[in-house]
């Protein structure tokens, strides 16, 4: 990869940013492509994120950027233009510099989600955790005929913050039970070591899909497999979202079996 002062740079807001894989997929298609792109990362603490946009808006050289925790609600409120998606759950995850240095915020967690899941019309679906992605995941599956969708989470006014964004007749809290009738399960907590709020799994009946977005290896997921669940790794989310994000980030089409050679190079392999 030769870099030179023309070279179009794209780059991924995170804290800490040590464990992105970012980088290493998007160089890949960078190069495969041949094209003159380069991706960084950017570790950024929270109290920094407003100046470090508001130099972005500068950078002649930026094409864009992605965001990740714990910047993704502080951001979707500095862009200068927001998808409906971001508008509606006030979460952004991926964000495109024009020539005139006006940043435009998308999310693609929910797309990145269904697409990993499958179909959830008609379907009852507990989403783990409260935060950002959560929104972004809820709005998906609601937007795309859930019937129901439940939230677990620790925090009540976060739960009651999240579910007065959409349609009390779609979105409440979990209720214990309610779980042997859940179809989907989605696990956005940061929790790996234990499974979060010690949800008992043996009460999910068989075929639930159970998508967790941790990428590194997870009780939660370990536990699902082991019950013969429809287990999905994050990756397979994160794949469907680089695919969507890199078409935004470059205005370019990308092939599946580019992504997942990509995919590979970080040990990730998408079937």
């Amino acid at each position: 990869m030769n870099i030179s002062g023309r070279t179009k740079v794209f780059t991924i807001l995170a804290h800490p940013s040590s464990k992105v894989v970012a980088p290493t997929v998007y160089n890949f298609m960078f190069k495969k492509l041949h094209l003159d792109m380069v991706y960084i990362s950017h570790d950024v603490l929270p109290d920094a994120i407003k100046s470090t946009i508001k130099s972005f808006a500068g950078w002649e050289n930026l094409g864009g950027f992605n965001v990740t925790i714990p910047h993704k609600e502080a951001v979707a409120e500095i862009v200068d233009v927001k998808c409906p998606i971001t508008s509606r759950v006030g979460v952004v995850n991926t964000v495109v510099r024009s020539k005139e240095g006006v940043l435009f915020g998308y999310n693609t967690d929910g797309i990145g989600a269904l697409q990993a899941i499958g179909d959830v019309k008609g379907a009852k679906c507990l989403i783990i955790g409260a935060g950002g992605a959560s929104r972004a995941i809820i709005d998906a599956f609601v937007t795309n005929g859930a019937e129901r969708v439940y939230i677990l989470n620790r925090s009540k006014d976060r739960t009651d913050k999240v579910i007065n964004l959409f349609k009390k007749e779609k979105v409440s809290a979990y209720i214990d039970e309610v779980l042997p009738d859940v179809d989907v399960v989605v696990q956005v907590t940061p929790i790996a070591e234990e499974i979060p709020f010690d949800l008992d799994l043996t009460r999910l009946k068989k075929g639930t899909r159970c998508l967790e977005t941790v990428m590194r290896p997870t009780l939660f997921f370990e536990q699902a497999a082991s019950l013969g669940l429809d287990t999905i790794p994050g990756y397979a989310m994160l794949y469907y979202q680089t695919k969507k994000n890199f078409g935004f980030l470059t205005g370019l089409d990308i092939e599946d079996e580019t992504v997942r050679e990509a995919f590979k190079e970080v040990g990730y392999i998408v079937r």
